[in-house]
């Protein structure tokens, strides 16, 4: 048994930098995000403000074209119950019905790479997201508890956390390793196909950003 346990301490001490991950760059970046509301309820599509960052993540080799950017962006907004769903609102709402949600959106996509010249070039990707939401009362009416667990078990529920995303980006090389870039990417509520959506594009996203890349070679 002590040879065995050795033997194993002894291979995961040999393969572990095999396991390391090696980040080839990582990123920090802003924006603004448009998230439909297409159900007639509640506040105009609102438009939230966005902070978040990436990380390049090597496929096969470094420095090889396609590569793994798995990114988190947080973003803040205001939620009502409206008789069988949670709808955008107003943050000045009361009435007991105002939820103020911390959306949280981890995206995993496999990136393509590419170069234009020295000073330009581009990205596309496409992958899973999620969009991860915390709702917490916003106003203390008397029915703010249910309207606030309604909103929860909404946004959790039927699977309207995964958001598929698919995205393009301009990079402008300023110096070595540090390069700034301009995205877009929209986030498709692929949940609608079984839910009772009034519109398969509710909720979804469109994701404008500018960031700052810094490479680690």
């Amino acid at each position: 048994m002590k040879r065995t346990a050795i033997a194993v301490i002894l291979c995961a001490a040999t393969l572990g930098p095999a396991w390391a991950i090696d980040i080839d760059a990582f990123s920090g970046r802003f924006g603004v995000a448009v998230i439909n509301n297409a159900s007639g309820e509640g506040a105009p599509s609102p438009v939230v403000n966005t902070l978040g960052g990436s990380v390049v993540l090597p496929i096969f080799i470094k420095g090889f074209y396609l590569n793994l950017q798995p990114a988190l962006d947080l973003y803040w907004t205001n939620y009502e119950w409206a008789v069988d769903r949670a709808v955008p609102t107003e943050s000045e709402r009361g009435g007991g019905n105002n939820a103020f949600v911390l959306g949280f959106i981890v995206d995993l996509p496999i990136t393509a790479t590419f170069r234009f010249n020295e000073r330009i070039g581009g990205a596309a990707a496409i992958g899973p997201a999620f969009v991860l939401r915390a709702a917490f009362a916003n106003d203390d009416g008397p029915d703010m508890d249910a309207n606030l667990s309604s909103i929860v078990s909404y946004l959790w529920g039927s699977g309207r956390w995964f958001y598929p995303s698919a995205s393009l980006r301009m990079d402008v090389y300023l110096q070595d390793n540090f390069t700034f870039a301009f995205g877009v990417r929209g986030s498709l509520p692929i949940f609608n196909l079984w839910t009772d959506s009034v519109s398969f594009f509710d909720e979804s996203i469109l994701h404008i950003t500018m960031s700052m890349l810094v490479g680690l070679n």
